[in-house]
């Protein structure tokens, strides 16, 4: 009998139907900043805290402000939660590198589970990105969420950029994929990940319909405080260059301005950093998903085996095949960034 009730239950479940249009992609991205924040541009953090607990509650809270505005996807900035520490040198590490890894998101927490409940409750897809705590490192984590609440992918930025990597742990480049969901195949990376090809030729190998670039802030152009890694014209140039060689609809959401790049690299929407986050706390675009093509590769493609063999082949003759030790895993403990107390 009981076999019986768990059989009739199991296919009462499996006879759900979903009534979802997928033809229709809207994306809600996150450009509002966390709380405890500095100001875009500020390496102020004076009397500033960032705060997991705060920003969980923020993010739940854009979750269901997204959902009830229609959106079926909510996409964060890069280590949104708990936020990106603006100017974290030497006197960072040592001075707020241990509160920073306290409000640092663990998988499997309270605080993720949390997030994962928003996801199912509000019927979204996540893109999370965020300072990943584990037993002995932090990471520079992103996941994609179904709108089940499940786990449908979890990368760590490959190479952290710049004094990104005396804090954050090395990732794993068999992390770089695409995946495939109703609304098409994803993909996703992190800021300056879209410079390197070590991340970007995989990538986009693997025939994205939409991909998801998360970027810590971005000014307005011309601003004339902003160092030139951080300027609205050298990344967007990366970004648009990116969405032309994928062909990808790319999503970069980032404190300030945030813009939605057709796979022509043409602005499909875009917020300014100047427009006050409580008057927009999100940019929205919805995306007509029916033209996507189905391909998972290209064997005839411009990101292509052949096309990186071909590379190989004309390597330079005088520069040596030797594997130097940038690409070697840089490990960087716990216990190294709260008892630091020189250079990183």
């Amino acid at each position: 009998m009981l076999a019986l009730l768990a059989f009739a239950s199991s296919a009462a479940t499996c006879n759900i139907t979903d009534t979802t249009d997928y033809s229709n992609l809207t994306v809600a991205l996150v450009r509002a900043a966390p709380p405890g924040s500095a100001p875009i541009l500020s390496r102020n953090y004076t009397g500033l805290h960032l705060d997991l607990n705060a920003t969980v509650a923020y993010g739940v809270q854009l979750i269901e402000e997204a959902a009830s505005n229609g959106a079926n996807l909510v996409v964060f900035p890069e280590l949104w939660f708990p936020g990106y520490p603006k100017g974290a040198g030497d006197e960072w590490i040592k001075t707020t590198a241990a509160e920073y890894i306290d409000n640092s998101l663990e998988i499997g927490s309270t605080h993720w589970n949390n997030l994962l409940t928003a996801a199912k409750t509000n019927s979204v897809y996540l893109a999370l990105a965020f300072s990943e705590k584990t037993n002995s490192s932090i990471y520079m984590g992103q996941a994609i969420i179904s709108k089940y609440g499940e786990i449908l992918h979890h990368r760590q930025k490959l190479r952290p950029s710049g004094g990104e990597r005396n804090i954050w742990n090395d990732g794993d480049i068999n992390d770089i994929k695409a995946i495939d969901t109703p609304y098409g195949r994803w993909g996703i990376l992190e800021c300056w990940e879209h410079f390197h090809p070590s991340m970007t030729f995989p990538m986009q190998a693997q025939m994205e319909n939409i991909h998801i670039a998360s970027a810590p802030y971005t000014p307005d152009a011309k601003d004339p405080d902003a160092e030139y890694w951080e300027t609205l014209e050298v990344n967007a140039a990366a970004i648009r260059t990116y969405a032309v060689n994928s062909g990808a609809v790319t999503l970069w959401a980032g404190v300030g301005y945030s813009a939605v790049y057709s796979g022509l690299g043409l602005e499909m929407a875009e917020v300014l950093a100047a427009v006050p986050y409580d008057e927009q706390p999100m940019l929205y675009s919805s995306i007509n998903t029916t033209s996507f093509n189905k391909a998972s590769y290209n064997a005839n493609g411009e990101q292509s085996w052949s096309v990186l063999k071909q590379i190989e082949d004309g390597w330079p003759y005088y520069i040596p095949k030797v594997v130097g030790t940038f690409v070697t895993r840089k490990t960087v403990l716990i216990s190294e960034l709260v008892n630091f107390t020189g250079t990183a």
